[in-house]
C-alpha cells in the first residue's frame, strides 16, 4: 500500500492564477505560507516560514481563485507532486557579454484535491468555500 498526501493550513503568498491548457482544463497556481515555531537552546523564540506551490485542475478550482487572495487563510489536501523542465539562462562571461545554458529545474507542488478557504470575513453568500474536483462522470 502507498500514500501520498499532504495537507497544509497556511496563508497565500499572493493571489491565484488562473491559465488553461491547449484542451481547455483550467489550472490554478498560488503560493501558501506555513511557519513553525519553537524555542532553541537560549529559550528564545524562532520561527520558519515555509512556502508550498500548489496547482489546482479543473473548474471548481478556477471559481474560486478570486478568493484565493493574497494572506487569506487556506487549507489545501492533496498529492505531493515533482516535476523537471529545461531552463534556459544566461551566464555572464568577464568580457560583459553571457553565455546560454541550458539547465534543468526541478519543481516541487502540491496539486490539490481539496482547498477551503479559512476566513469568514470576507464571505460572499453566494459563493461557495471549499473546491473539489468533480466526481467521475461529473463534467
Amino acid at each position: 500500500m502507498n500514500l501520498n498526501q499532504l495537507s497544509i493550513i497556511g496563508f497565500v503568498g499572493k493571489n491565484a492564477e488562473t491559465k488553461y491548457l491547449p484542451n481547455g482544463t483550467p489550472v490554478t497556481k498560488f503560493s501558501v505560507a506555513t511557519k513553525k515555531s519553537w524555542k532553541d537552546e537560549n529559550d528564545e523564540w524562532k520561527e520558519k516560514t515555509q512556502w508550498h506551490n500548489v496547482v489546482a485542475f479543473g473548474k471548481g478550482f478556477a471559481q474560486l481563485a478570486d478568493r484565493l487572495v493574497k494572506g487569506a487563510h487556506v487549507f489545501v489536501q492533496g498529492e505531493l507532486t515533482t516535476r523537471e523542465y529545461d531552463r534556459l539562462i544566461k551566464v555572464p562571461t568577464a568580457k560583459g557579454k553571457s553565455i546560454e545554458h541550458t539547465i534543468q529545474q526541478l519543481v516541487v507542488e502540491l496539486k490539490a484535491d481539496t482547498i477551503r478557504i479559512l476566513d469568514r470575513s470576507n464571505f460572499k453568500g453566494e459563493q461557495s468555500d471549499a473546491a473539489e474536483p468533480p466526481a467521475e462522470g461529473d463534467e
